[in-house]
């Protein structure tokens, strides 16, 4: 019982690949957008977590990105605001990353940010609806994080101006 669409992304990345990657897509990435790229060592899944430019990369380990995804964490050490964007809850790349980087379960997640949302504590992150507006979002907007694949990564930007989706409205449905 294989999904082809799921197991697109959870091949594993080959050594290779994986040097490749991590040498050369910070250098072309740099010149694409002003985003810094941090390419995790969490997954296997090809999943990177991608950040603005003002946002120091030792500040992301295993617990800090499970604070900053449940919006427990709201600010980063220079007291700039953090700015969460993410992807449709039922998108394959928003549950891959939930599993493999984050270690926990989406609806899990789901449940933390409606319950920051129902008791007026918080606000869930932002929903942006394709990686390519998530990557652009993100370079744009001081103190962003967001997580996209490497492939995403790879590809330059066309987008100037994308559109995140409220996340107070429902998930997006996918029509693939």
């Amino acid at each position: 019982m294989s999904n082809p669409t799921i197991s697109k992304y959870v091949k594993p990345l080959n050594a290779l690949k994986a040097s490749i990657l991590a040498l050369f897509l910070p250098i072309l990435f740099c010149y694409s957008t002003h985003a810094d790229v941090l390419i995790t060592t969490l997954n296997d899944n090809g999943i990177v977590v991608i950040t603005n430019s003002d946002v120091k990369k030792s500040e992301l380990d295993l617990g800090s990105l499970r604070a900053i995804f449940a919006v427990r964490k709201k600010s980063w050490e220079s007291k700039l605001p953090i700015k969460v964007f993410v992807l449709p809850d039922n998108n394959v790349i928003h549950q891959l990353f939930c599993k493999s980087v984050l270690k926990v379960y989406p609806y899990v997640l789901r449940e933390q940010w409606d319950r920051l949302l129902f008791s007026g504590t918080g606000i869930p992150p932002t929903i942006v609806n394709t990686e390519k507006d998530l990557l652009a979002i993100v370079s744009a907007t001081p103190g962003a994080i967001g997580y996209v694949t490497a492939d995403a990564v790879a590809t330059p930007l066309n987008s100037k101006n994308p559109q995140p989706k409220s996340s107070l409205s429902e998930p997006a449905t996918s029509n693939k």
